[in-house]
């Protein structure tokens, strides 16, 4: 099962701090492995930020979104999640649309206000090794759920409430307790 632009909901059960509530979009998976992004930690770095560090003029007077942690993997570089369909010089396809984009040219692009559809910054990404992702998940450390843009770029809802509901689920429904008859 490949879960290419799928997302990643953590359980109770996950055993690793970092992840807690995490919501992952997978934006590649193979026999090889995975890589993702968390899309709910936010980061106390800003995207004017980010923007001074790289020595780019910001000439984009709009809001930012906020910059997230997007995993404990490469952590000083920011990838752009965005849904315009164009690809940039280091982009990665998720879907027909929506690519992560790793280079310096969309940065400029969104201080130059040319930039308008959806996207945001996360520093860092999470990754797996083949098979890691697919143990994981059989110990219950993931749920897994469809992706949307709602979900995806919505500034203002908690997101791991978002994804579970796509499964019918609420949070207090979650226990990391098993029963046995």
């Amino acid at each position: 099962m490949n879960l290419t632009n799928q997302l990643l909901i953590a359980t109770p059960d996950m055993p690793d701090e970092r992840f807690q509530k995490a919501v992952i979009l997978i934006c590649d998976h193979s026999e090889h492995g995975a890589m993702g992004i968390n899309i709910n930690h936010p980061s106390e770095i800003t995207f004017e930020e980010v923007l001074e560090s790289l020595k780019i003029n910001n000439n984009n007077t709009s809001d930012f979104p906020t910059v997230h942690e997007g995993g404990p993997v490469n952590t000083e570089c920011g990838f752009i999640l965005h849904n315009t369909g164009l690809a940039f010089d280091s982009s990665l396809k998720i879907d027909n649309k929506l690519r992560l984009t790793t280079s310096k040219d969309i940065i400029q692009a969104i201080a130059n206000k040319e930039l308008a559809d959806n996207w945001f910054l996360v520093l860092g990404c999470a990754t797996w090794v083949g098979g890691q992702l697919e143990q994981e998940i059989a110990d219950n450390a993931w749920l897994i759920c469809p992706s949307n843009e709602h979900i995806l770029f919505d500034k203002k809802q908690d997101k791991w409430s978002a994804a579970l509901n796509i499964l019918g689920i609420e949070a207090h429904q979650l226990s990391s307790h098993i029963g046995h008859a």
